[in-house]
């Protein structure tokens, strides 16, 4: 009992540390805004790969045809991951406009469709600049002059930036959209930190040439996620100094909350599954040790019904947990205008411990549904 005692409360303290750590790479980061006098020169592919998303795409297509950004510099392209409803007929009608549609070939044997399809769009593609999003997001009308800007005032080779989910009325989505802010400021404070961790391929920028000098996603071209994170870990270990975080209300893509719970621990399991092929081995160390934390705060849950010494121990990781992880999600939340999720903090980080557990324990022993597909 004193063994794992010392443990459960050795685990509360990495991860109260680890959340301030965090929330100082947080602070850290600058603002940016683009300059009023910048004028853009640099030629920009903008690349969507698309599944099944009629209901998505027009939105889309219609957010980046406003774009702040000369024509003759945007190029929009959208890859056709074969799709089974009307997602490249629709696209095919904007093509007047500026708009590429490519088809993806059927793929045997291979589950990365996605870096496939990114992979095939950066081919036919002649741009100096590579931006990909996801077909259910939307962005500002600055975005892509905002990314340029800060890649031409740093020089990056790679830039990840802000995405923030836009929950309904929907009580599970707006818990949804309050831990994946924490997601995202974890992301960038680790980059703020210079040990890159996350981040999302829905508003991630780098160079082309960047991009063959570390082969593209060879090396990881048969695991079905992380077309971003294993592209941003290759990039810094090649280009340490130009893999940047823009923090910027001006790049900020929103995307949707998972609509029912099937959808949702689909879309986490395919986020964890990787959690155990990062090259980087203190990722998945630092992944290991919050889990267990979580775990050990189960327990204690578990327990304090048996043991009075099992309830204060819980009850004082949580309200540290609570404390100090809601210090970063409420600044997240703050600085891009979500700050009224905050209200639901507690009960959110309640069911968040068991959320990691299970998540956790599926993401790497399960298979998920993507796209239609058993992957």
């Amino acid at each position: 009992m004193t063994l794992y005692l010392f443990v459960s409360a050795s685990l509360g303290l990495f991860y109260i540390l680890l959340m301030c750590y965090y929330t100082a790479g947080w602070k850290q980061l600058k603002t940016f805004v683009t300059p009023t006098e910048f004028t853009p020169t640099t030629y920009v592919s903008v690349i969507i790969p698309a599944r099944n998303e009629e209901k998505n795409i027009t939105q889309l297509i219609h957010c980046l045809l406003k774009q702040n950004y000369p024509k003759h510099l945007l190029d929009i392209v959208v890859v056709d991951d074969n799709s089974t409803d009307r997602t490249a007929e629709i696209v095919k009608q904007f093509e007047n406009e500026g708009v590429r549609l490519l088809r993806q070939e059927q793929l045997d044997n291979n589950r990365a469709y996605k870096k496939k399809a990114i992979d095939y769009a950066i081919s036919q593609c002649q741009s100096t600049i590579i931006i990909t999003t996801d077909a259910d997001c939307r962005m500002k009308e600055n975005w892509v002059r905002c990314i340029v800007a800060y890649q031409n005032k740093h020089k990056a080779c790679f830039i990840s930036s802000l995405v923030v989910m836009h929950p309904t009325t929907s009580v599970f989505q707006k818990f949804q959209a309050l831990e994946f802010a924490g997601l995202v400021g974890i992301g960038a404070a680790a980059l703020a930190h210079r040990h890159p961790n996350m981040c999302n391929g829905a508003n991630v920028a780098y160079l082309k040439e960047a991009y063959h000098a570390v082969n593209g996603f060879q090396g990881n071209e048969n695991i079905p996620s992380g077309d971003d994170e294993f592209l941003m870990h290759k990039m810094f270990a090649a280009f340490a100094q130009g893999v940047l975080f823009l923090k910027s209300n001006e790049a900020v893509v929103s995307t949707h909350a998972a609509s029912t719970l099937k959808e949702f621990i689909h879309q986490r399991i395919r986020w964890v599954s990787k959690s155990t092929k990062y090259q980087n081995k203190r990722i998945t160390q630092i992944l290991a040790l919050c889990y267990l934390f979580n775990l050990s705060l189960l327990a204690n849950f578990i327990g304090m019904f048996f043991s009075p010494t099992l309830l204060y121990l819980f009850t004082l990781q949580m309200a540290l947990k609570i404390i100090f992880e809601g210090v970063l999600l409420r600044k997240v939340t703050e600085y891009v205008n979500l700050h009224k999720l905050i209200i639901w903090l507690i009960p959110e980080q309640l069911l968040h411990v068991v959320y990691v557990v299970v998540i956790g324990f599926l993401g790497n022993t399960r298979t998920y549904q993507w796209k239609g597909r058993k992957v």
